[in-house]
């Protein structure tokens, strides 16, 4: 993935693009506009932009002096970086008598707020780890904010194009807000819903979805959040408003870890549940059969089911059985995924139902790229997700 600009350090240019706080150049410089084109939509809070696969800004870079006059005498380059987004466009400018553009600056992957920063930069090539740097030399600037819309969680699983090393999120390593797609009917985002409330943590989905339709939050402890006057532990079917944390990859499952959230409420402070919004499990069979990893990607998190399937032989000796509880189930047509029911349904003993025939196991889709012999395990919520019987 390519390095994207530190917030901390985008933060840092806001704060030090003033004339009485920047140093100057030789020159004069003590800081750089950033302006948009005239008639530029730059979105506002309550009406963002749409979202776009890349967002297109034409810009003009100014450097200014105490004063805010422009220095027409200035010429070298500036760098470009932005809040999180990733940008698509040149990332070094030559400023010419003080001015560059209008430019194109393009950037994909930019979510809720964004700025275009510019600083300064010297001529001298620095050399680190192999790496060309080029260190700044003081003036800085940034331009008004630019509004787009929340991510949704289709787009923090959608992964990169190689699903090899567990198809890492995009987004990953990015704090991000999530909120469900936009209804404009009703004049507020869709609700976010919880599927299951286990192992430290919680699964949350979109309803109305196909693919990358759900996400595990990790909680490192069990979830309680305050319902009116009481505490209750987050359950399936709660409604969720919107949820905020940092995207992590444990050995290939996208997690949204230290999160925080905003469950839906009622006029009296209480917790709105919606059990019939949690989404029908998703048959996943046929890509278990096939062994499609691309297909299993898009399914990770969401509540699915594998159907005409027993416990596959296994050497009770391995470690994904000594040490994590992991067993092997086999498809009719030899398809293996593995399982783990050891703390959702402990009555569900695999080494006494080997070979027994299973009409379907439903649960949530992990991915750890380290088990063997297969990187995707099934969790059941509880028992009832067993459903004994079949040829």
């Amino acid at each position: 993935m390519k390095r994207r600009l530190p917030i901390i350090a985008l933060l840092l240019f806001v704060a030090a693009c003033t004339p009485q706080g920047a140093p100057a150049t030789a020159d004069g410089v003590r800081y750089f506009s950033v302006s948009f084109a005239p008639g530029t939509d730059t979105g506002t809070p309550e009406a963002p932009l749409p979202s776009a696969d890349e967002y297109k800004f034409s810009v003009v870079i100014m450097a200014r002096d105490l004063w805010g006059d422009r220095v027409t005498d200035h010429n070298g380059e500036v760098e470009l970086g932005l809040l999180g987004a990733e940008l698509r466009s040149a990332k070094r400018l030559r400023v010419v008598n003080g001015i560059v553009g209008p430019v194109t600056v393009r950037f994909g992957d930019g979510y809720r707020v964004e700025r275009i920063a510019v600083t300064a930069i010297s001529p001298e090539k620095t050399i680190v780890d192999a790496r060309e740097l080029r260190l700044p030399t003081g003036p800085v600037g940034v331009s008004d904010p630019i509004y787009l819309v929340s991510p949704r969680i289709p787009a923090v699983q959608g992964s990169l194009a190689s699903v090899s090393d567990g198809g890492p999120s995009r987004l990953e390593k990015r704090n991000l807000t999530i909120r469900g797609p936009y209804d404009a009917a009703a004049g507020r985002h869709r609700d976010l819903v919880v599927i299951a409330a286990i192992e430290g943590g919680f699964y949350l989905s979109e309803t109305g979805c196909e693919e990358f339709c759900a996400i595990y939050l990790y909680t490192h402890s069990t979830p309680y959040v305050e319902d009116g006057d009481d505490r209750a532990v987050v359950a399936p079917g709660m409604l969720i408003a919107e949820v905020n944390g940092s995207v992590f990859e444990y050995f290939g499952f996208t997690e949204l870890s230290f999160p925080t959230f905003t469950p839906r409420r009622d006029a009296d402070g209480r917790i709105l549940r919606d059990p019939t919004a949690i989404p029908a499990p998703h048959d996943i069979t046929a890509c278990v059969e096939a062994a499609d990893d691309l297909c299993l990607e898009g399914h990770e998190a969401m509540l699915v089911t594998v159907t005409g399937i027993a416990v596959d032989d296994f050497d009770e000796q391995d470690e994904a059985w000594t040490l994590y509880s992991q067993f092997p189930l086999r498809t009719a047509a030899g398809g293996v995924i593995m399982a783990q029911t050891v703390y959702t349904a402990p009555s569900f003993d695999p080494v006494a139902m080997k070979g027994v025939p299973i009409a379907s196991l439903t649960g949530l889709l992990k991915q750890h790229t380290s088990s063997r012999p297969s990187t995707w395990i099934l969790v059941p919520r509880d028992g009832q997700d067993i459903v004994m019987g079949g040829k």
